[in-house]
């Protein structure tokens, strides 16, 4: 395989693999209607489902391993719990108002060129549960939504196929590939998404992601959990 054809594969299966319906339905519950960087919750699913795969990826290369099948496994339940609470916690939301951002401000009131502006930032609200996050250009919440992707099975499939590689530059020119068209195509995801909440019927375009969200979830976890209960 040339390093171009390496490139141009990594970049055709990260756009592929960033439209699974498990990846979009976990993007759909975490784009807010109000929210004015909707591209950036995409951008930073992609960045984090990026991080482990070219983290084992360049590993397994170097070493010769493969990830063992029942480690995907795990990952793959853990991705289905997450959609699952995404979803219900998008539905709650629905239901009962009980989830939302609160903008907070901290600090004292200055004159300008004094040094003591006012710093502002938001936490998560569930109930009485409230997490807390600071300035940023990563949206912390879908980086590690992603993260965990990267390690369920189709993330440990593409980890394969880098492992299959003939060379170490084929093998680092496929992930650039992968992973740069897995974070655009995530930001265009979500851009859309968030368009499309924009535009009206927000309840009932936020009501079916959850819903959607909460179906693949539990479905996931029935793949890998049910054969060990019968």
């Amino acid at each position: 395989m040339s390093l171009t054809g390496a490139l141009a594969a990594g970049a055709v299966l990260g756009a592929r693999h960033a439209l699974e319906t498990d990846h979009v339905a976990a993007i759909a519950t975490l784009v807010e209607e109000d929210d004015t960087r909707t591209g950036l919750v995409g951008a930073s699913w992609g960045v984090g489902h990026s991080v482990p795969i070219v983290v084992l990826g360049l590993l397994f290369v170097a070493l010769g391993i493969r990830l063992p099948e029942r480690v995907t496994g795990v990952f793959e339940a853990i991705v289905g719990v997450i959609l699952v609470l995404l979803g219900a916690r998008m539905l709650w939301r629905l239901i009962s108002g009980g989830v939302g951002v609160e903008t907070h401000e901290h600090g004292t009131d200055g004159v300008e060129g004094d040094g003591h502006d006012r710093d502002t930032h938001s936490h998560f609200r569930f109930g009485s549960l409230s997490v807390g996050s600071g300035h940023g250009h990563v949206d912390s919440e879908s980086f590690l939504v992603g993260v965990v992707h990267g390690f369920a099975g189709s993330g440990a499939l593409v980890i394969a196929l880098v492992a299959s590689t003939p060379s170490v530059g084929a093998a680092l020119w496929f992930l650039a590939g992968f992973s740069a068209l897995s974070v655009v195509t995530m930001a265009a995801v979500s851009s859309v998404w968030g368009r499309a909440l924009g535009l009206g019927a927000t309840r009932y375009l936020e009501g079916a992601a959850g819903l959607v969200s909460v179906i693949i979830g539990g479905l996931l976890l029935v793949e890998q959990v049910g054969p060990h209960l019968l």
